[in-house]
């Protein structure tokens, strides 16, 4: 069975209109795949998020409760010592 030449050339016309439609556009292929990029790396985002929430939510407790880890705080991000407590110092040498 042979098709005649009007009817492929009408359905390469329908084929060609079609996808000149569906790739390019708000709708189309290419931002469909676009989205799902930006979907992926959203929802990666949002997992490390969760993460690095749960710490601050630990640390937060922490810093409540327990006051040795208070002490260990204050001494590492403020630089301060106990009463009576020696401070070392370490000089680096010249090369």
């Amino acid at each position: 069975m042979r098709i005649s030449r009007p009817v492929v050339y009408a359905l390469i016309l329908i084929t060609v209109l079609f996808l000149s439609f569906t790739i390019p556009g708000d709708k189309g292929l290419i931002r469909s795949y676009q989205l799902y990029q930006e979907l992926k790396h959203l929802k990666a985002q949002n997992a490390s998020l969760k993460v690095k929430n749960e710490s601050l939510a630990q640390e937060a407790l922490m810093l409540k409760e327990n006051l040795a880890y208070i002490e260990h705080v204050i001494v590492q991000e403020m630089n301060l010592v106990r009463p009576g407590d020696k401070i070392v110092v370490f000089k680096k040498e010249k090369k």
